[in-house]
C-alpha cells in the first residue's frame, strides 16, 4: 500500500470511510497517526466528510452514520438506487423554503432526503422515521424536529399505530415529502402496508403542498394498499420518465401536478 502522508485529501477522506465501514468510530488522534497529518487537517477532513452527511462529528472524532443510524425498513437497503435516491433528494431540496414545516415520509428515499437539508434555515421537520429523526438532530442545526408518537413496529426503526395517526392528525404541515413502493397508472400510488396508506394520505391531507418521490423502477409496480393518487399531489419528483408512464398518467389526471425530472 502506498505510503498513506502523501494522499490528497479526497484519497484521505476515502480510507476514513474504509476505516468506519469497519469500525463505529474513529478518533482525530487515530487519522493523526495513521495519515501522518495534524491534528488540524484531520479535524478539517472529518468536517468535510459530515457536512456531505457521510459521518457524524463527535467530541475527539466521529461515527459512522451507516452503524448509528438504522434504516426504517430492513428490507430496503441504503446502497440499493443510491444514484436515483439522490439525484431525487437533491431536487426535493430545491422545493423547500427557509422557515417551512415539513413532514418527511418514513424509508430511505426520505432519509437521503433529509440530507439534504443542511443549508435550509429554522425548518420544522415532521417524521415517524426514528433514524430521519436522529440524523437531524445531530446534523441539521438549523431545524426543530418533532417526532410522531405510536409503538416501534417490531423490527423496524418507524413509529406506527393509532397513536401515530392520532399525532399527525393534530397537526398541519407547509409541504409533506411522501414516497411509495409502486406507481401504476390504473393504480395510482401504492404501499405494503395499510398502516403505511392512511400515515401518507393523512401527511398528505394535513399539509398545503404534497410531493410524491418515487425513482422510474418503480412504475407499472402495483403493492397492496393504495396511498395516493395522482390527483393528491401538487408535483411528483421521479429521477426519470424513459417510457413517458409518468407524463401520460399526469395528462390525464385532473389537477395536473407539476412533474420533477431530477438531474
Amino acid at each position: 500500500m502506498a505510503s498513506t502522508s502523501d494522499l490528497s485529501p479526497a484519497e484521505r477522506q476515502r480510507f476514513i470511510m474504509n476505516w468506519l465501514a469497519e469500525k463505529p468510530n474513529i478518533s482525530v488522534s487515530d487519522i493523526v497517526r495513521r495519515f501522518s497529518v495534524s491534528e488540524v487537517t484531520a479535524r478539517h477532513d472529518l468536517v468535510s466528510l459530515e457536512s456531505e452527511g457521510k459521518l457524524r462529528r463527535v467530541r475527539g472524532g466521529a461515527v459512522s452514520l451507516s452503524r448509528s443510524n438504522a434504516i426504517s425498513y430492513p428490507e430496503e437497503r441504503i446502497n440499493v438506487q443510491v444514484e436515483a435516491k439522490e439525484a431525487i433528494a437533491a431536487t426535493a431540496a430545491t422545493l423547500v423554503d427557509d422557515g417551512d414545516v415539513l413532514v418527511i415520509d418514513i424509508g430511505t428515499t426520505g432519509f437521503y432526503f433529509a440530507k439534504t437539508l443542511m443549508d435550509k434555515r429554522e425548518i420544522t421537520i415532521i417524521t415517524g422515521d426514528l433514524a430521519i429523526a436522529n440524523y437531524a438532530s445531530f446534523n441539521l442545526p438549523n431545524a426543530s424536529v418533532v417526532l410522531l408518537g405510536g409503538s416501534v413496529r417490531k423490527g423496524h426503526l418507524y413509529l406506527a399505530g393509532a397513536l401515530t395517526l392520532d399525532c399527525m392528525s393534530k397537526l398541519h404541515a407547509d409541504k409533506a415529502f411522501v414516497s411509495a413502493d409502486g406507481f401504476h397508472p390504473d393504480h395510482g400510488f401504492t404501499v405494503e402496508h395499510d398502516f403505511s396508506a392512511m400515515i401518507k394520505h393523512l401527511y398528505l391531507t394535513n399539509s398545503n403542498q404534497g410531493y410524491m418521490m418515487v425513482d422510474q423502477g418503480k412504475f407499472n409496480k402495483t403493492s397492496f394498499y393504495q396511498s395516493a393518487q395522482i390527483d393528491d399531489l401538487d408535483g411528483i419528483i421521479v429521477d426519470g420518465d424513459d417510457e413517458g408512464i409518468m407524463t401520460a398518467a399526469i395528462e390525464s389526471s385532473r389537477s395536473h401536478p407539476k412533474l420533477y425530472i431530477a438531474k
